[in-house]
């Protein structure tokens, strides 16, 4: 069996590991000339029996893998997954409907698939004008409003508002910037603030059937310049309160998506008023390490990707809904207040009881920002334990560990770094499944 690879960076890079322990041969495209340098450290070209690179001219790439004989085309990542789609309906290959590829990628446009197919859906509005931004947010009744770029990822350039100005300030920054991924913006998304608890609910599906591997809850804290930041992320068994209408409204939606064949990342608000959409990668989760989450639970997205391209029948046999954890799992994102070169903190918290893995990009001396995003966190922090108050334990030493001045020397900071203390980017992989991985069982 063959399957191209499109962008097979972050959790991509893993499940590559997986297919190739299953006998599958990889051959890796990129979506893009230039890669995001963020990244290009979770690319493994090794993994991959070629690497065909980048085609101008995506007939070239239909040929070029007619020609090799794949069997499938994957996204690896989010920058992959209009491409990915494109080349597997090209090529007459099994995937996701091609009809309405783009709402897979552009939020505002996802948003009104999910609402065409009367699926409750973020009320919001897409536009090149700040000044339209401005008048949509009057006409809307003000309050709380979200606005970030259409097609981007890990957080990235995300702003909570509260007046006009702020959302027009909030639409310059997003247009004049380029994504995470390295490509302009040339609009920006409004849309009405979501109160309620995020979870994440990870699926796969096969010609149509759709199985969840897990599901989480998202806890998040303010941040400094009023966007909220990961505070930390736990999975939760199947049987918790909430999960089943979770689970049943994220299918719904995902298929309303057309993402009938392949894996599915799901953001989702539980409102007073039930779960809307905060938007679907029609791919796999980052911030995912397979192997934590499969000696804990027995399975894990990369692993019922693999299945589901390797073995359709053993898939459909799957069930989802038995899963049942035997420990707690829960990632620590850590938040870094003051920019500056990195301090040696590596280590600092291998002795924590419940210490499983670090996952992170910056080395000591590197350049650290101020965390004000998930692409500009220094990391997370995985922990296990037998019960939740060892997790609690641990991460109240380690939010200690911060306030005490963790990654970065407070007392001799340069004025060089205050200009750096707003940006983001200090992680290798803001989709979280690269970087460094330090320490752990």
């Amino acid at each position: 069996m063959k399957i191209a690879i499109v962008d097979g960076y972050s959790t991509g890079s893993l499940l590559v590991k997986k297919l190739r322990q299953r006998g599958v041969e990889c051959l890796h495209v990129r979506s893009q000339e230039v890669p995001p340098a963020r990244l290009l450290p979770s690319f493994v070209p090794e993994d991959y029996a070629a690497d065909l690179g980048w085609f101008p001219d995506p007939a070239d790439a239909v040929r070029a893998l007619k020609e090799a004989g794949v069997d499938r085309v994957v996204a690896g990542t989010e920058c992959g997954v209009v491409l990915a789609d494109t080349l597997a309906h090209e090529l007459g290959l099994p995937g996701n409907e091609f009809d309405g590829v783009e709402a897979r990628r552009d939020k505002y446009a996802m948003a009104e698939r999910l609402a065409a197919a009367g699926l409750a859906a973020p009320v919001g509005f897409s536009t090149t004008e700040p000044a339209a931004a401005v008048a949509w947010f009057h006409a809307a009744g003000g309050g709380t409003a979200v606005v970030k770029p259409a097609a981007s990822a890990g957080t990235d350039n995300v702003h909570v508002c509260t007046t006009a100005e702020q959302v027009r300030a909030a639409c310059t920054a997003v247009m004049t910037s380029n994504d995470y991924f390295g490509n302009p913006n040339p609009s920006a998304v409004i849309q009405k603030f979501l109160v309620g608890t995020e979870y994440i609910v990870n699926t796969v599906a096969v010609d149509g059937v759709q199985k969840v591997s897990d599901v989480w809850i998202s806890a998040k804290t303010p941040g400094p310049t009023g966007a909220p930041l990961y505070d930390h992320q736990q999975p939760l068994p199947v049987t918790a309160p909430h999960v089943a209408g979770l689970v049943d409204y994220v299918t719904r939606a995902v298929t309303a998506l057309g993402i009938t064949n392949g894996a599915a990342h799901s953001e989702v608000m539980l409102t007073a008023d039930g779960p809307v959409l905060i938007e679907t990668g029609a791919r796999l989760m980052g911030a995912m390490l397979p192997d934590v989450i499969e000696r804990h639970s027995g399975t894990s997205h990369v692993e019922l990707l693999a299945l589901a391209l390797t073995d359709p029948s053993a898939f459909h046999a799957f069930r989802d809904r038995e899963v049942r954890w035997n420990g707690y799992v829960r990632n620590i994102w850590l938040i870094n207040r003051t920019a500056g070169p990195a301090t040696a903190w590596h280590d600092r918290f291998a002795a924590l009881p419940a210490f499983d893995r670090l996952v992170t990009g910056v080395r000591a001396g590197d350049p650290v920002r101020r965390t004000v995003d998930m692409a500009s966190s220094p990391g997370y922090v995985s922990l296990t334990a037998g019960t939740e108050a060892a997790l609690d334990r641990d991460q109240a030493a380690i939010r200690a560990m911060e306030a005490a001045g963790l990654y970065v020397d407070e007392a001799n900071v340069d004025e060089a770094y205050a200009d750096e203390a707003n940006a983001g980017g200090a992680c290798a992989d803001g989709e979280r499944a690269g970087g460094e991985r330090v320490g752990g069982a």
